[in-house]
């Protein structure tokens, strides 16, 4: 029964990492008015939220074989990091009523380099030593 539902969750995990991915754009731009001007940190508790939101991301994507020859995954890494670029750009926009932060892009590129060397890099080094 668990090997079945993990055939149909495989089967089903590029729609899932897609949505997951639009819910990140979506309630990283929901405006929040009223919010206070940033001052630049990464020990504030959102920013280990970004790292493992785009953690979480970038293993999905990865899992999820999008890019199908892509050996090394630096198209499922390029395209994580320009989502969280795009969101952080797009909320220092003044329509959506947030800020930019160097800090949550710098947690999100985090969480991204994070998740490609322990399920990237670190596989293949293994594999090829």
């Amino acid at each position: 029964m668990l090997t079945k539902n993990l055939l149909v969750l495989k089967k089903h995990l590029p729609l899932l990492v897609f949505l997951y991915t639009i819910g990140i754009i979506i309630v990283s731009l929901i405006p929040i008015p009223n919010l206070p001007l940033p001052e630049f940190s990464l020990l504030q508790p959102d920013k280990l939220f970004h790292f493992i939101v785009y953690f979480i991301m970038f293993l999905g994507w990865k899992q999820s074989n999008f890019f199908k020859k892509d050996k090394l995954y630096l198209k499922c890494l390029g395209t994580v990091f320009l989502v969280g670029l795009f969101t952080e750009f797009s909320q220092g926009t003044p329509f959506i009523e947030r800020y930019f932060e160097l800090a949550d892009l710098l947690a999100n590129s985090l969480g991204i380099l994070f998740s490609y060397v322990i399920f990237v890099l670190y596989p293949f080094k293994k594999k090829h030593a």
